[in-house]
């Protein structure tokens, strides 16, 4: 197969790094309400722009907005916020970052079903999230969310207090351009967080190990690797990343991080 050449005027060193660490998430206090919500910008990119689109279909802030009323305490029920619960992962929005656990033991959490915010979850993922079926451990706390004092997880990792790691199990699956830990260099000529995804114009001077490879080449939230947070609006960033390619034949971006396997900017979430 063809040799991987580095950019023109630029370091080959680019290409010789490993995946970038995956840093832990810091846990943060409680997380009120929805998750921080990009309130739009200049117009120009795709349809509709940075500002345009439905944002996260059901999702926070961005699309419809998440409109299950919280489920209640009853008056006089009492947490102890050091109780370990076993319970399954029943659903979860990946790019909402919000999803539901219902717990092993019947009857001990009211109404059996608790809300789970991504910033609680303990992983090594660059973009921390849950799987449909998942069984796992938590810790509850009493939070107000949407006016309402409710339950929340926390502290939610695997059954046993290991981090969770959904997205090794997904890269193994997916076929790469050069391999999985071969880093490009380019341009993230934009990100949207309301509609999810980006586009990466890639350096000239790179040969592939594959045909077909475009000048641009699309990224989703989940490979914006922020250090376990969410990814900030961003416009003419410099970036290293790898190339997916999925089963249609569509190029990504995978893994993408500022130059040298620093993680992207966060974004802040409001007050």
């Amino acid at each position: 197969s063809r040799a991987i050449l580095a950019p023109k005027d630029k370091s080959p060193r680019s290409l010789a790094l490993g995946p970038p660490p995956l840093v832990q998430p810091k846990p943060d206090s409680l997380a009120e309400g929805m998750p921080w919500v990009w309130k739009g910008g200049p117009k120009g990119f795709g349809k509709g722009g940075f500002g345009g689109g439905k944002g996260y279909g059901k999702g926070y802030g961005g699309g419809r907005g998440y409109s299950s009323r919280p489920q209640p305490l009853p008056e006089g029920f009492e947490v102890n916020p050091t109780t370990v619960f076993t319970g399954t992962v029943i659903t979860y929005y990946k790019f909402q970052g919000y999803g539901f656990i219902t717990p092993d033991q019947k009857g001990a959490i009211p109404g059996d079903k608790v809300f789970v915010f991504w910033k609680n979850i303990n992983s090594t993922d660059r973009f921390p999230s849950l799987l449909k079926d998942a069984q796992v451990q938590f810790t509850v706390s009493v939070v107000e969310r949407r006016g309402v004092t409710t339950l929340q997880a926390e502290n939610i990792c695997n059954i046993g207090g290991t981090p969770i790691a959904v997205q090794d199990e997904v890269d193994q699956k997916k076929t790469f351009v050069g391999g999985q830990n071969l880093r490009y260099t380019g341009t993230l000529k934009f990100f949207s967080p309301k509609q999810g995804f980006g586009y990466i114009k890639i350096d000239p001077g790179f040969q592939y190990d594959k045909e077909g490879v475009p000048e641009e080449i699309r990224v989703e939230q989940q490979e914006m690797n922020c250090g376990g947070g969410n990814p900030d609006t961003a416009e003419n960033l410099q970036v290293e990343f790898g190339i997916w390619v999925t089963q249609k034949g569509v190029f990504k971006g995978y893994n993408v991080t500022l130059p040298g396997g620093v993680p992207l900017p966060q974004a802040v979430p409001e007050a």
